[in-house]
């Protein structure tokens, strides 16, 4: 599907080291990512070029350098498979595999929050991947709908513009910024702490809530940090125990990425009506309850990555299995994809109710939040972090 693929503006280069380039396929804080034809074999591929005005920039361009080699360390199944970076003109750039479906976020878009047994291929397939991530030595970093593509052969994370080792796990870059997207970033990372695999796995937990409901499921905004009990309450019951167990305000209680994926393997899930079938009657989708009246216009325009001062000063906080395990979850979570990918391609008369809370441009307060919520102004109060590295089964260690 091109879904994603807009024409090229009038100040787009036409061709990057020789690759004809073709339309945008998206454009985020460092770059500008491009459709382009290979120059041997034709083939389409994604070229990503670093924003001019940042092409100066000493930091920018060893960040651009880094997402390359980074990207390249793990497995293709996951992501987009790196197949050149250099330099043209002073302008550093990026060229991979075209990874063809469409994002999380344009399909959040189109049609609302997913059904609950394409959720769960996503649950499986962006955990699957982050398993593989974590087992090259990464923290992604940067987890986000618009970072997840739904294709046909599963699901694939992209965009390692912020990614980092394990061993240099600072949440903060030289300059004191906390690098990351409002809206998916763990609060350990809001407030300067280390970005860990345990990071990823929150952003996890909020995209898995976001994509089922419509809602975030923790309210919060760069003035305040709001901790509390997640509200899952539309979030289809499966699904709820990995979710909050990812959602831990403190990351010591959050599993790792292989044993979120063993759990969501290992229990029952719905069966996705792929079609194809000439006997067979249309599957009816599952009744969800209707969504409350949103209290604004809904704003679906995607969330760029951005750095930003952190709202305190947090104390330092603390494997994976192999990228087996990490390949059993995308094969389980293929076939589910591939209906969401097939469904976008038919008709829309059954299409879900939109969500009734959109994607933040900036975190912003539930305007209901579950239970009570705990709120930490900047400067008032650190938030408490056990100190309990590597003394239970399955939680993250940095290194």
């Amino acid at each position: 599907m091109d879904g994603d693929i807009r024409p090229l503006d009038p100040a787009d280069p036409r061709q990057v080291a020789g690759h004809t380039l073709l339309g945008r396929l998206g454009s985020g804080g460092m770059g500008t990512v491009y459709l382009g034809a290979d120059p041997v074999s034709g083939g389409r591929v994604a070229v990503k070029t670093i924003h001019p005005h940042l092409a100066g920039d000493p930091v920018y361009r060893r960040r651009f350098k880094d997402e390359a080699y980074l990207a390249s360390r793990v497995a293709s199944f996951c992501t987009a498979r790196v197949l050149a970076h250099g330099e043209e003109n002073g302008r550093p750039y990026l060229v991979t595999d075209y990874v063809g479906g469409i994002s999380l976020h344009n399909r959040l878009v189109a049609d609302g929050p997913l059904p609950p047994a394409d959720l769960h291929g996503v649950a499986v397939g962006v955990a699957s991947a982050l398993a593989a991530i974590h087992a090259a030595g990464l923290v992604h970093r940067d987890l986000k709908p618009a970072n997840v593509m739904l294709t046909l052969s599963g699901c694939r994370v992209i965009d390692f513009g912020i990614a980092s080792g394990q061993d240099d796990a600072d949440g903060a870059d030289a300059s004191g910024k906390v690098l990351g997207t409002p809206g998916w970033m763990a609060p350990e990372v809001l407030v300067g702490g280390p970005a860990t695999p345990a990071a990823d796995i929150f952003a996890w937990g909020c995209l898995i809530a976001h994509a089922g409901t419509g809602q975030m499921p923790i309210g919060g905004d760069p003035a305040t940090l709001r901790t509390g009990d997640p509200d899952l309450s539309r979030l289809p019951e499966p699904l709820v125990p990995a979710v909050r167990s990812a959602l831990a305000a403190d990351p010591a209680d959050r599993p790792t990425a292989s044993d979120l994926l063993l759990a969501l393997v290992e229990q029952p899930q719905p069966q996705p009506h792929v079609g194809g079938w000439p006997d067979a009657d249309p599957a009816p989708r599952p009744h969800r309850p209707d969504a409350p009246a949103p209290s604004g216009r809904p704003s679906w325009e995607e969330t760029d990555t951005k750095a930003f001062t952190p709202l305190g000063v947090a104390d330092a906080l603390s494997s994976t299995r192999t990228r087996l395990l990490a390949g059993i979850g995308a094969a389980a979570g293929t076939i589910v994809i591939g209906a969401v990918i097939a469904g976008l391609t038919q008709g829309k008369s059954d299409t879900p109710p939109a969500p009734s809370t959109p994607v933040p441009s900036t975190p912003t307060a539930s305007a209901t939040p579950p239970k009570r919520a705990t709120v930490i102004k900047p400067g008032t109060q650190k938030p408490k972090h056990k100190p309990r590295h590597g003394k239970h089964k399955g939680k993250h260690k940095r290194g």
